[in-house]
């Protein structure tokens, strides 16, 4: 007994030694970084840059690359395999709270709390802080009550970024909504699309590829708020059409668990795929269709449109707004 207990105590000494180690070497790589940002400043820092396939990125990348300024990415793509977003939020949190920005014209925050804190504790330090506004956690975001991170990103954004010197809001009605609910004044500011990427989209790679054309698509994650399960449904009651779905966590068994829907035979996934593989799956639907309950001002649809589709959206403000009429959509 004592032999064993002695072997899970030098194992479990053995695990911490290397996961202080990783640490450190995080931390190391993570202060390079804002070593070089004090040694060549960006004209703007643009954050939080967390996950390659996470949907405010495509906002990020849109900014830097069309932008006449220098735009650094906080964190820059190199680093994102080697840090998570738990790591931003523990292991290099306090090395990025004492960053000084100087030299550095605009900050400019999206959505993640650690990264909104920032902007906020340096705002008045020199560079001038923008803020933009996506949607806010909704009821119509999770099953019951709201997770402690949706909670905490819905507080800082209400509570913190209401601070920043220029605030924008990428819809209408969120534009509304903040005024109405929290005397947040923003400037509009929609959504782009970047026809340029939609352009590249190749039809033929896609059927090549799964052997799928002619279909109706739906692009999303396993996720309440974009309510996959209404897809499984209309595919259902469509026998003679082939449908589609694109993104993470899909799949037979997933959706009977959260939905209770029987994928029927005329549906297939393709699992996650990087947001050009998507434009190719876009180039060869028939149509696209949202199921969303909520969204800000959605850029699907406006690739969807970009791609000359037919887009099918329910009556949300968000969808409506990027389709541009309450009646008809493109």
């Amino acid at each position: 007994m004592l032999r064993h207990e002695a072997s899970y105590a030098v194992s479990h000494a053995i695990t911490r030694w290397k996961e202080a180690a990783v640490n450190r070497q995080r931390r190391r790589r993570f202060e390079g970084w804002l070593d070089e940002l004090r040694s060549r400043p960006p004209d703007v820092l643009l954050g939080a840059n967390v996950d390659r396939n996470e949907g405010i990125r495509h906002h990020l990348l849109g900014i830097q690359r069309y932008s006449s300024l220098k735009v650094e990415l906080a964190p820059p793509d190199a680093m994102l395999s080697a840090l998570s977003y738990h790591d931003l939020r523990t292991t290099v949190r306090q090395a990025f709270l004492d960053f000084d920005p100087r030299g550095i014209t605009v900050i400019h925050s999206h959505v993640y709390p650690y990264y909104v804190e920032w902007c906020h504790a340096k705002r008045g330090s020199g560079p001038l802080w923008i803020h933009t506004y996506h949607a806010p956690y909704l009821p119509e975001y999770s099953v019951g009550e709201l997770a402690p991170w949706q909670k905490e990103i819905n507080d800082v954004l209400i509570n913190v970024a209401c601070n920043a010197d220029v605030r924008i809001s990428v819809s209408r009605w969120q534009q509304r909504y903040l005024e109405e609910k929290h005397g947040i004044r923003t400037t509009y500011v929609p959504n782009g699309v970047d026809v340029a990427l939609c352009d590249q989209g190749d039809a033929g790679r896609f059927t090549g590829s799964t052997g799928a054309e002619g279909f109706v698509l739906w692009v999303g994650r396993n996720d309440p708020v974009k309510n996959p399960g209404d897809f499984v449904r209309l595919a259902e009651r469509l026998p003679d059409l082939r449908f589609v779905m694109v993104g993470g966590g899909l799949g037979k068994d997933q959706l009977k668990r959260a939905w209770n829907v029987t994928a029927p035979a005329n549906l297939s996934f393709t699992g996650e795929m990087p947001r050009t593989e998507v434009q190719n799956a876009l180039a060869a639907c028939s149509a696209l269709v949202l199921t969303s309950r909520r969204e800000g001002l959605p850029t699907l649809v406006l690739e969807g449109l970009a791609h000359g589709k037919p887009v099918i959206v329910p009556n949300d403000p968000g969808c409506v707004e990027a389709l541009g009429s309450e009646r008809f959509g493109g």
